[in-house]
């Protein structure tokens, strides 16, 4: 949230986070090792800014100046003020201020922001080797893939039972995972997929943003999964059997039922 205020602020989210993103311009301008500057995420889209974006950038910097700018990040603005910074496996680094504030950024030089995953960018500096070497990131990134529906539906049963067992083995973490993550994320996909002129916000997290895709869905699952690990496994399932099986042919019906057999889930008489 780099450049963003405290709530009662006079400046609002959106001109605070601009004002940062001009001291960012202005110092790239002034040095000579640097040339351009990419705002990545919610920076890229203006309409997601708010008082929790932080600034995710790229620096794009001459090949003998990255290794320099990556050791020291003392012409970050307000660097003076960095209380943390961590560098993560794929060289981009993260910085924490006093103020709580968190600005997320990568260092490279052209040929390797080529490689870098990207969706959404906005460039804001540009000595003219940004564009194409932003169009071939664009080109070579791979978004993650969604399982067609039927798939998807026994891969959340599969998800469920290996959830719950590990549950009801003691490995709560683990089963709680599976549980809250994998079988949540797959609802949310075949929740999607079966959503006529739906899709993912982001091409990378399945659960960015999907409040704003899938409202009703989403308020739903989020107090399912408040529950403990097995009832939230079974809200799942409840949840995938009310949004997902009317009308819907594939619904693998006897695959439930399986699965409700043996983990005693049983609800109608007679199954």
């Amino acid at each position: 949230m780099t450049g963003t205020t405290a709530p009662g602020s006079a400046v609002g989210p959106i001109e605070a986070f601009d004002a940062y993103t001009r001291r960012l311009v202005a110092w790239a301008r002034d040095d000579a090792r640097v040339l351009g500057v990419v705002l990545l995420g919610s920076g890229a889209e203006r309409e997601r800014i708010d008082a929790w974006s932080d600034h995710d950038i790229a620096v794009l910097a001459t090949p003998g100046s990255v290794d320099e700018l990556r050791e020291d990040p003392a012409w970050l603005p307000d660097s003076a003020e960095i209380v943390a910074v961590a560098r993560e496996w794929h060289d981009g680094f993260t910085a924490l201020f006093a103020d709580g504030r968190v600005l997320e950024f990568a260092v490279t030089d052209p040929a390797g922001f080529e490689s870098f995953p990207v969706t959404r960018a906005a460039i804001v500096y540009d000595t003219g080797v940004v564009t194409p070497a932003l169009d071939a990131a664009r080109l070579a990134t791979r978004l993650r893939v969604v399982a067609g529906a039927e798939t998807a539906a026994v891969v959340l049963l599969v998800e469920l039972l290996v959830g719950v067992g590990r549950v009801r083995r003691g490995e709560a973490l683990s089963g709680g995972d599976v549980i809250r993550s994998e079988a949540a994320l797959t609802l949310i996909d075949l929740l999607i997929v079966r959503t006529p002129g739906a899709a993912h916000p982001d091409g990378f997290d399945g659960r960015r943003r999907i409040e704003a895709v899938l409202p009703r869905e989403s308020a739903r699952l989020a107090e399912v999964l408040a529950r403990e690990p097995e009832a939230a496994a079974r809200g799942i399932l409840d949840l995938a059997e009310e949004f997902l099986a009317p009308g819907w042919p594939g619904w693998p019906s006897e695959a439930v039922r399986a699965v409700r057999r043996r983990l005693g889930w049983m609800v109608a008489q007679g199954e």
